[in-house]
């Protein structure tokens, strides 16, 4: 069943509780940072207000350097993702960090996206051995240089076969590169993974009722392709209450009939 969540932090649960969503969405990077205590405080949080924790964005933080550390090290921090992941009951992490996966300065593209995937790689096997399904995300080119468009995600997905990895779509990436929507009518089973979304807009601000042309047309690509698994909020706002009760009514109305 369709649900929508919003990427956000403990302190915007009561928030997505009274926008009626069904789910929270926080960064990893942030989660490594808590304490075996705090971690059961913010799993018991989300539950008294009835929300899930479904699964993570932003999976890596500053300390690790895909290129530059051992797979070892890369994959240690991995499974302590994942065994935060288990804890708090997710299903899934999304694998973005655009800045962390650049082309390092003088080496070859090609080479670059070799070495990356087999990374990816390495770490879905090591994700499946916990329950846990990664969610590469295509970035928009103002934000890395590797792995931008939809296509380029499926098809790095696609290679690898492995059944706990999946391509994100994120709207408001796929909007910024001008990516055609004619990628959605070649989808596979299970494509795409999971769903991010903003606005039509490259300010990437939550969605109005003045979206509503756009998110619809999105909306029946998702549906035709046969995706029913969940759409986060990913977006810059200002008022968070308020423009998170706008957006949730909104997607509500398109996604839910609601």
């Amino acid at each position: 069943m369709l649900e929508i969540g919003v990427c956000c932090l403990p302190d915007n649960f009561a928030a997505a509780n009274d926008a009626g969503l069904d789910y929270v969405e926080m960064s990893m990077a942030y989660l490594h940072d808590r304490s075996s205590e705090e971690l059961k405080e913010i799993k018991k949080k989300a539950g008294a207000l009835g929300l899930k924790t479904p699964g993570f964005n932003g999976f890596f933080g500053g300390g690790i350097s895909l290129y530059n550390d051992s797979l070892d090290k890369v994959l240690s921090y991995c499974k302590q993702s994942f065994e935060i992941a288990n804890l708090l009951d997710a299903a899934y992490c999304v694998f973005g960090c655009g800045w962390l996966r650049r082309v390092p300065e003088g080496a070859d593209k090609a080479d670059t996206e070799k070495r990356f995937s087999e990374i990816l790689y390495s770490i879905a096997r090591l994700a499946d051995e916990y329950g846990v399904e990664i969610a590469l995300e295509p970035l928009c080119y103002d934000e890395t240089d590797l792995i931008n468009t939809f296509e380029e995600g499926l098809k790095i997905c696609r290679k690898a076969n492995l059944k706990n990895l999946g391509c994100l779509v994120d709207f408001y990436h796929f909007f910024k590169n001008g990516e055609d929507l004619s990628v959605f009518d070649t989808l596979k089973k299970g494509e795409p993974r999971h769903v991010h979304l903003a606005r039509p807009n490259a300010d990437r601000a939550a969605p109005t009722e003045e979206d509503k042309e756009t998110l619809i047309i999105w909306a029946d690509k998702l549906t035709g392709a046969g995706y029913n698994g969940r759409i986060s909020l990913e977006c810059r706002w200002v008022d968070f209450d308020n423009e998170l009760k706008t957006a949730a009514a909104v997607l509500k109305n398109i996604f839910k009939g609601a």
